[in-house]
């Protein structure tokens, strides 16, 4: 299995409201980690942004390992250099600072997954710097709805043939 999955703002918030497009699959995938047994982590700074809308205590944080931010993370977080991708669209200063210091956490911990809902920037931020190898970070959208296959050693999915086995 994987070595922890950090769950982002994004996620917090669709996991807490019910009347999220992506409630459902937060859901199902919180259930999965607590089965499974894959560790959850709460950065200090998602909680921040989670609380100023929701009190955090709303959450089962009994399930969950909540990360303060320390100096490795800032330091990780400063080597990843969020003013390459200033200007992104739809991105504020403020959210590509937030992300790229959840992202210095998740290399300074060896966190293997990221989920959100947010596939503009985190998703996207975490994809782009894989693919130049500079996190080994997979990130997971909701919005692709739920596949424990990303949690696989070999990425196996389920597979329905559709075939009566009675």
């Amino acid at each position: 299995m994987s070595d922890g999955v950090l769950l982002d703002t994004s996620f917090l918030i669709s996991f807490a409201d019910p009347a999220r497009p992506h409630h459902a699959v937060a859901v199902q995938y919180f259930k999965f980690f607590a089965s499974e047994g894959i560790p959850m982590f709460l950065s200090a700074i998602a909680a921040s942004e989670f609380h100023q809308k929701q009190p955090v205590t709303d959450l089962p944080l009994d399930a969950i390992i909540v990360l303060p931010f320390n100096l490795i993370d800032a330091m990780r977080a400063a080597e990843l250099d969020f003013t390459l991708y200033k200007g992104t669209p739809d991105v504020t200063r403020d959210a590509l600072k937030d992300d790229f210091k959840l992202l210095g956490q998740v290399k300074a911990n060896d966190i293997a997954f990221v989920l959100t809902e947010d596939g503009r920037s985190l998703y996207k931020f975490c994809r782009e710097l894989r693919a130049k190898y500079v996190l080994s970070v997979h990130a997971v959208k909701l919005e692709d709805g739920f596949s424990k296959s990303h949690f696989e050693p070999n990425g196996q999915s389920d597979f329905d043939s559709g075939l009566d086995q009675s």
